[in-house]
């Protein structure tokens, strides 16, 4: 990729820092541990602002209403968004943060005007449906199942980690479905469904709360799905097509949640480094001993190395490529490393690092939740791997010959 910004990219950029310095800065000070604390006026006021700046629908095509910018303008966003504790969590820029699936996108008028555009509005939110108790990253072990009655689909089963839909600054409007339409057919025999909410058929059987309770992603339910009818237009897409819409929607998600923990990695680089130079100890600044430098080093390798991971995925969709395995790469190394980076801050820090006004506590596991949420390490390598032997980076200059060298066949 071009490492130079075009015009239009530095300035979402510049507009993102700004956010950042001019809306989020001045409400650090008093934001609350909890995004869930938060004020309704406070939650607004940056609800406003995102939308006044630009950022809502960014990277969803101009002809379904969104900006059109691209993923990587999106990722440029993000990045800066992400590094501000207000606006970490998520809480505060919802609807927004994950598009929903392309297959809206490209979906008949009607479902767009229902669906798509109020949340391009920011007047609807929604949530994804799709782990389950014994479904995660194996998304062909979905049990839920959808099967037709008439101009109905009923939808019966059990959805695991949704956010909390009785929490007010997240309450979904309507929840993205992946259901079972053909048994047998694994991957293949998965669907997609538009399903409104509240509902009289789904019920909340189960509340859980995360490592990072005061985020999107603290306040998690088990959600059972009892007969629940649904109108047939609300397919999305075709039947069997769910899983390819999903995989289509993960490249996405997995490309923004890498460039937001490059953003969060910095701005605790930042933190430490200004520390560093500013903590005395037995007569010198902590930024004159060894140990502390190469820290600070390391951090700042593996920080580059993720941004240009998620960059270079965001760029590879922007051209029309399948970035299945940047995309990958690229999750499985930023979320990762940005626990590391906020890991040597919190040691940098010392005690001060292990308090809670620090926040550190809170963005560390939020990133660490990054590490399993919208595909595990594990599973990530498994993509990537599944990349390599399929011929992905294949060098051009490879030398057929080098296995004849070293074993020569007998004369």
């Amino acid at each position: 990729m071009d490492f130079q910004l075009t015009p239009a990219q530095q300035a979402i950029k510049d507009k993102a820092v700004d956010y950042v310095r001019t809306v989020c800065g001045p409400m650090e000070k008093d934001w609350p541990l909890s995004d869930y604390d938060a004020t309704p006026q406070q939650i607004q006021y940056l609800r406003d602002k995102f939308e006044e700046y630009g950022f809502r629908g960014i990277a969803i095509p101009v002809e379904s209403g969104g900006k059109g910018q691209g993923m990587l303008a999106k990722c440029l966003v993000y990045e800066q968004l992400k590094s501000s504790f207000v606006t970490h969590g998520n809480t505060a820029l919802w609807p927004g943060y994950i598009d929903p699936p392309p297959a809206l996108f490209r979906a008949p008028e009607a479902q767009r005007e229902k669906y798509l555009r109020p949340i391009l509005e920011g007047r609807k939110a929604y949530h994804i449906a799709i782990s389950e108790p014994g479904a995660g990253s194996d998304a062909a072990g979905i049990r839920t199942t959808a099967h037709r009655e008439g101009d109905h689909y009923v939808i019966n089963g059990i959805k695991r980690w949704t956010q909390d839909p009785s929490e007010p600054y997240i309450k979904p409007d309507y929840f993205v479905v992946y259901a079972v339409t053909s048994p047998g057919k694994g991957y293949h025999g998965i669907t997609s469904f538009l399903v409104d909410y509240p509902s009289d058929d789904i019920h909340v059987v189960r509340r859980m709360e995360t490592a990072a309770p005061g985020t999107t992603l603290g306040k998690v339910v088990d959600l059972e799905f009892r007969n629940c009818r649904i109108p047939a237009e609300n397919l999305l897409g075709e039947e069997g097509r769910g899983f390819a819409n999903f995989n289509e929607q993960l490249n996405r998600n997995r490309t923004v949640i890498s460039a937001g923990a490059v953003g969060i990695a910095n701005r605790c680089l930042d933190i430490a480094s200004q520390y560093a130079k500013s903590r005395v100890t037995f007569g010198a600044p902590l930024a004159e001993r060894q140990a502390i430098q190469w820290m600070l080093a390391e951090s700042a390798i593996e920080i580059n190395a993720g941004r240009l991971l998620a960059y270079q995925s965001a760029d590879k969709m922007d051209k029309g490529g399948d970035a299945r395995v940047e995309a990958a790469m690229a999750k499985a190394y930023c979320p990762r490393m940005a626990c590391r980076v906020i890991d040597r801050t919190i040691q940098i820090l010392g005690g001060l690092g292990l308090i809670a006004d620090s926040r550190l506590r809170d963005v560390y596991f939020l990133q660490r939740i990054l590490c399993v949420a919208e595909g595990s390490e594990e599973a990530m390598k498994l993509t990537v791997a599944r990349g390599v032997l399929g011929g992905w980076g294949k060098a051009e200059s490879s030398d057929a010959s080098y296995f004849e060298r070293l074993e020569p066949t007998a004369a």
